[in-house]
């Protein structure tokens, strides 16, 4: 658990995060919202509506939570139902429909969304952040929201900017936060490793990162699977050095490994 100097100043930055981001998703033209984005499902609209949908739903999971609520969210299963592809497919389909839902009111809507959701955050007490919430995979504590709503703001971010502004890089003052979320991924890892692997033994992969947030992570790809291992244990078969930004973007499937060796993001260190 955060300490309370922590917490506080956790929620002051996702309110100044959001309303950079406000900012900007205000100053779009209408014409951009029909532009492809990195993330395949969505448009630079129905990103922003995800954003929109997001905040309601997740804010109204720690609501609830707040008020000893710990039933499903309306149209959503008890924890533990749905699978990955299920969740992600829900996820999709109501940022789709909620952008047509919205037409003109889209960014209004965001706005709204985002001064509610600050608003609960900055009233959140001393003895509410370890209160369980309801979500679709598990019950989980209010506390354990806030890296998620960072996430969530700090990547869809960077897909609606690179949809029009090219080589964006993600927020620094969010990019620690995500690079410790990493370790608590649970998917499997669909980064672009070679599919064929270059000897019978398990391949190292290092990545000594630099900048905010920076440390060492190794993956090991075994029978094309990449997991995480204890870095340093073992000699790394392939050495990497890149920037805390770029491994984000990697590991939440934004860039793949080879454009950022291209680009010169990312550089083999043999």
């Amino acid at each position: 658990m955060q300490s309370t100097d922590t917490r506080s100043a956790l929620v002051d930055l996702i309110k100044s995060e959001s309303e950079r981001v406000k900012e900007y998703v205000n100053s779009l033209p209408a014409e951009a919202l029909d532009l492809p984005t990195p993330c395949p499902s969505w448009n630079v609209g129905e990103v922003i509506a995800h954003l929109d949908w997001f905040a309601e739903t997740y804010g109204g999971m720690m609501e609830r939570g707040l008020r000893g609520d710990l039933s499903p969210t309306k149209g959503f299963p008890a924890p533990d139902v749905l699978r990955g592809e299920e969740i992600h497919e829900l996820y999709s389909q109501a940022a789709i429909t909620l952008r047509r839902s919205l037409g003109e009111n889209l960014f209004s809507a965001f706005n709204d969304r985002y001064d509610w959701l600050n608003d609960m955050l900055q009233g959140i007490g001393l003895d509410d952040w370890d209160k369980p919430c309801y979500h679709t995979r598990q019950l989980r504590t209010v506390e354990s929201f806030i890296p998620t709503i960072f996430t969530e703001l700090a990547v869809h971010e960077w897909d609606i900017r690179s949809a029009l502004e090219p080589s964006r890089s993600l927020s620094p003052v969010c990019v620690p936060i995500l690079i410790d979320r990493i370790p608590n991924k649970t998917r499997p890892w669909s980064v672009d490793f070679p599919t064929e692997p270059i000897s019978q033994e398990p391949i190292r992969y290092r990545f000594e990162l630099t900048g905010p947030g920076a440390r060492l992570f190794d993956l090991v790809v075994e029978d094309n699977i990449a997991h995480l291992a204890p870095d340093g244990d073992a000699a790394a078969t392939v050495p990497f050095r890149c920037d805390t930004d770029i491994f984000a973007l990697l590991m939440w499937e934004r860039i793949s490994l080879e454009s950022a060796k291209a680009s010169g993001f990312l550089t083999e260190e043999r």
